[in-house]
């Protein structure tokens, strides 16, 4: 009975037949993943009795209209699941490509996915919940190997571990003869983490990450140094500012909500306000966001730039997605390296020169995302173990 729906929502979405809640009702049974072999049985009945006609547009043209349909807005249709904000998913995609370059383009390119490849892929997971707090007394721990609960260690630290895998760890905030220790939390590439600080501030690491703060903040002012991508949640407290160092700039708020993107391979870094109101500060200049902001530097010049922010793409880490829009394959291969803990090499490919865009979750093995990069660029990726080549 659910295939039969499944099959019958489809058919609606792909006439345009499907009211705004089928089409809705179709992409949640496609996000569920629960239906991807049905879904590939119905394209390869569409496919073989599609009667192939001659293309009116060039290959060049074709590569145009298909990037067009790639990243257009999704047709007004919202997924009302945690981040999840009009996306689509591989069926529109689908659907919208066969409408204009016909069916058959897709199922080819579809089709060319080495069934040898799609097992190596398969076998590079994705990153999960996974840290490890150095103390300042130089004790190591392994947090995604601690049991479910909590669990008072030295240096009134706290940790709890809920039953989802959420890592939380809070200091007690009282004197001792460990006060003031610089304690780190390190994710490692294909690991995230969320850490509550002395104050109550909230912060989500990515992949790849690492947060330098002391164990008892100072009444004055409350400083962390950052290495890699952070999002924060900073409790508010009057004339006692918060601070963000990275290696080129510093961050100071009083109390707000914001993103950090500062990782040490990257040509720029970038700061992100959805809430509240930041300064952010090179040595050469000062910048002050209001929310839907970001600053960008570029740690050559040491010059900050401030633009409208698409919070989208910028939450998508946090969110459990990845999210391209109009973005070039090193910037996007960088990410996959951090998140699936690979090693990324181009041949006879320039990767700032190629654009793309889609969307997957970041829950998803890598050949989730291999079958996004594959037709949208042309181009072939390879899996040897951890290796991935991207070429011609």
């Amino acid at each position: 009975m659910l295939e039969e729906r499944f099959s019958y929502l489809f058919e609606q979405y792909f006439s345009k037949q499907g009211s705004p809640a089928e089409t809705e009702e179709l992409l949640r049974l496609i996000d569920s993943g629960n239906y991807d072999q049905q879904l590939k049985r119905i394209i390869d009945q569409h496919y073989y009795g599609f009667e192939p006609i001659q293309s009116p547009f060039s290959a060049e043209q074709e590569n145009r209209i298909l990037s067009a349909v790639l990243n257009a807005p999704s047709p007004a249709i919202e997924l009302k699941t945690p981040g999840r904000r009009k996306l689509w998913t591989s069926i529109s995609i689908a659907a919208s490509i066969a409408l204009c370059l016909g069916l058959g383009l897709y199922i080819q390119q579809r089709n060319t996915y080495d069934k040898g490849q799609e097992l190596a892929a398969s076998l590079i997971g994705p990153g999960s919940n996974k840290a490890r707090l150095v103390l300042g007394t130089g004790e190591v721990i392994l947090l995604d190997t601690l049991k479910n609960g909590t669990q008072n260690l030295e240096a009134g630290v706290q940790i709890t571990k809920t039953k989802d895998g959420q890592l939380i760890y809070t200091i007690n905030d009282f004197g001792s003869k460990n006060a003031g220790l610089i304690n780190t939390i390190e994710t490692p590439r294909g690991g995230q983490y969320q850490v509550r600080l002395p104050d109550g501030t909230a912060v989500w690491l990515n992949a790849a990450s690492k947060l330098k703060y002391s164990n008892v903040f100072s009444t004055k002012k409350r400083e962390v140094t950052l290495s890699g991508e952070a999002y924060f949640e900073v409790a508010h407290f009057a004339n006692r500012p918060f601070l963000v160092h990275t290696s080129n700039q510093v961050v100071e708020v009083l109390g707000t909500h914001f993103n950090v993107n500062a990782y040490p391979d990257e040509e720029n870094q970038v700061t992100t306000l959805l809430e509240g109101r930041i300064k952010t500060s090179s040595k050469e200049q000062d910048l002050i966001l209001k929310p839907g902001e970001q600053a960008t530097l570029d740690v050559h010049n040491d010059r900050l730039k401030r633009a409208a922010a698409d919070l989208e793409s910028v939450m998508a880490w946090k969110n459990g997605d990845f999210i391209f829009k109009d973005e070039d394959l090193a910037s996007v291969m960088k990410k996959i390296e951090r998140w699936y803990d690979v090693e990324v090499v181009f041949q006879d490919v320039d990767p700032k020169a190629v654009k793309l865009g889609g969307w997957v979750s970041r829950s998803k093995n890598i050949s989730g995302l291999i079958k996004i990069i594959e037709p949208i660029t042309g181009l072939k990726i390879r899996i040897d173990g951890r290796r991935v080549t991207v070429m011609k």
